[in-house]
């Protein structure tokens, strides 16, 4: 999640070379794709394989609305921001916030064991 952070806000204050952003935007894209690959596995990491599907669809349900609405929301939010830049250190910012609260939580036991 710290690295989607810095991914984030190194795209909002780089101007170019174009190399550069699309070093950039690949280094964001390959963060993107271990947290995908993260989801994938945490729900039987965690929870064992009992009621995966539930699981991985109460996990999933708030990433997936968000990648959903996250185009019109940008671009709806890129104007009164002052543009895709400051909305970049916005989205690093709530990541960043993200962050700090995960290292602030503890993991939830659901009650069953793993099987």
């Amino acid at each position: 999640m710290v690295l989607g952070a810095v991914t984030t806000a190194a795209l909002a204050v780089t101007p170019g070379p174009y190399a550069l952003l699309v070093a950039l935007s690949v280094a964001a894209g390959t963060v993107r794709g271990n947290l995908t690959l993260l989801q994938a596995t945490a729900i039987t990491d965690r929870w064992g394989a009992t009621h995966y599907g539930r699981l991985s669809g109460l996990l999933a349900a708030p990433t997936t609305t968000a990648a959903a609405t996250a185009p019109f929301a940008g671009a709806a939010a890129a104007a009164p921001l002052g543009g895709y830049p400051q909305l970049f250190i916005a989205l690093a910012a709530v990541s960043t916030a993200a962050c700090i609260t995960a290292l602030k939580t503890a993991p939830v036991e659901l009650g069953g064991s793993r099987s």
